[in-house]
């Protein structure tokens, strides 16, 4: 039973795909993510990824959402994992987060926002974040469960 199952990983781990982008930032604080001074970008393969980054308050916190819509232009359910960084000159990291759809993935045509990709920072400290890099693993299968 070992060999099938390690086959089947094998099978899932190649079907999955990564698409990923980086550069430099500098985030503006708005109000709303309808503003002007939203950073956006699209990026991924099947599964289409648009940020949608700002600073801004969030219950009286200073706040980076890190948010993206997406939308799955592909014939099945994509499932699919985002992770965003951001650093400062130093190339150390100011914050990180990450989200994934419901345990069905997102339906073909599909589209929803990943909105809960919030990151709490101290007053200020999102004025030193200068670069980011994002990342969206998608995969047509379910993703295979740990034993």
């Amino acid at each position: 039973m070992k060999p099938i199952l390690s086959v089947l990983f094998l099978l899932v781990t190649l079907s999955l795909r990564a698409a990923m982008i980086e550069g430099d930032i500098q985030l503006k604080y708005v109000d709303s993510g309808f503003d002007d001074g939203v950073f956006k970008k699209e990026f991924g393969d099947t599964v289409k990824a648009t940020c949608e980054w700002r600073a801004g308050e969030f219950f009286g916190r200073e706040t980076v959402f890190a948010g993206i819509s997406v939308h799955n232009t592909g014939k099945s359910p994509m499932y699919f994992n985002y992770y965003v960084a951001f650093f400062d000159k130093d190339k150390k990291l100011v914050g990180a987060t990450g989200q994934s759809p419901m345990k069905e993935g997102l339906k073909a045509g599909g589209t929803t926002q990943m909105g809960s990709c919030l990151i709490h920072l101290p007053k200020d400290r999102y004025k030193d974040i200068v670069s980011y890099q994002a990342i969206i693993y998608e995969s047509a299968p379910a993703p295979a469960k740990p034993e």
